[in-house]
């Protein structure tokens, strides 16, 4: 459900009804409209109208364009017997402010000012790790937990065991520091606080790890490619492309060479896995709008085809 905030109102709306009454309703075959004031200090990037009854937003009611601070826009709803309206802006930065239950029959004239807007959610991000077991006994589970959890969570293999001299990649999502524990097959276990998983990629379970000063490091180089398609399914054409190593600060070449991927359209392309790395960002970009989108957490080695969607 939608939650409520307030909005800046340049004119007072009437307030909503008690819970459980009817909904407020004007006079039958009307054109309800109002105009949209943007007092923010960012562009409105895009603007939603529904009726408080609707279960969904509808369509971005600014289209291909923006709604820059002081500008202002007039919103036509057609003809309609419902008075009681919910609306949200998203802002360029994808923060979101809504307001509920406004009476545009009486209320003709509404500004947002960002004073009430929600932050996007930032997801934790997603770490690559291989563990070589170079035990002496094949590991049946791995633990990853943040090192102010409350408990291990659960088992991070995907498969049975990682056998004598074999290895696994697994991932986590959480801060770059976390706690490990490995679970052998005869149930003795072994675990290692305060890892750098930005640091370690590639761990080797070995006698000593858990006391050694360093965490002991695989050295054998991994080069390894994955073949992907990508799809641009935005609904606008893409003008460049970057697919990148999650947390790497080098997003690479262009994948399009300066040649548009149009909408609906996909492109095959080799990704080199530098460390056996799995987890992948994106960026595309647009040349204007929609703005840049950025998308974390691609997991390459597990998708054969990564779909690129707009907001």
């Amino acid at each position: 459900m939608r939650s409520a905030l307030l909005l800046a109102l340049l004119l007072i709306a009437a307030p909503a009804g008690r819970p459980g009454a009817a909904p407020m309703q004007g006079p039958p075959g009307l054109d309800r409209e109002f105009t949209v004031i943007n007092h923010a200090k960012q562009a409105i990037n895009e603007l939603y109208v529904s009726a408080s009854a609707a279960e969904s937003w509808g369509e971005d009611r600014l289209g291909e364009q923006m709604l820059d601070p002081g500008q202002s826009l007039r919103v036509k709803l057609g003809r309609s017997k419902d008075c009681a309206f919910d609306l949200q802006a998203v802002y360029v930065d994808a923060s979101r402010e809504e307001v509920h239950g406004i009476d545009i029959c009486r209320t003709r004239l509404l500004a947002f000012d960002g004073s009430t807007a929600v932050p996007a959610p930032v997801m934790a991000a997603l770490h690559d790790i291989t563990l070589i077991n170079r035990a002496p006994r094949p590991i049946q589970q791995v633990l990853i937990s943040s090192s102010d959890a409350g408990d291990w969570g659960d088992d991070r293999l995907t498969r049975s065991s990682i056998s004598v001299g074999d290895s696994a990649t697994l991932q986590f999502r959480g801060d770059c520091v976390a706690d490990l524990r490995v679970v052998f097959d005869n149930r003795s276990a072994e675990e290692r606080r305060g890892i750098d998983l930005c640091a370690a990629r590639r761990i080797a379970i070995q006698p000593g790890w858990v006391t050694a000063d360093a965490v002991p490091a695989d050295q054998t180089p991994s080069n390894e490619t994955t073949p992907v398609n990508v799809v641009n399914s935005t609904g606008h054409p893409i003008n460049s492309l970057f697919l990148y190593p999650a947390g790497s600060p080098d997003r690479g070449p262009d994948l399009l060479g300066g040649t548009p991927l149009a909408d609906k359209a996909s492109l095959g392309v080799t990704l080199a896995r530098p460390d056996g790395v799995c987890s992948f960002a994106a960026h595309a970009g647009f040349g204007g709008k929609p703005s840049d989108l950025d998308v974390a957490g691609l997991d390459v080695c597990r998708a054969g085809k990564l779909e690129l969607r707009g907001r």
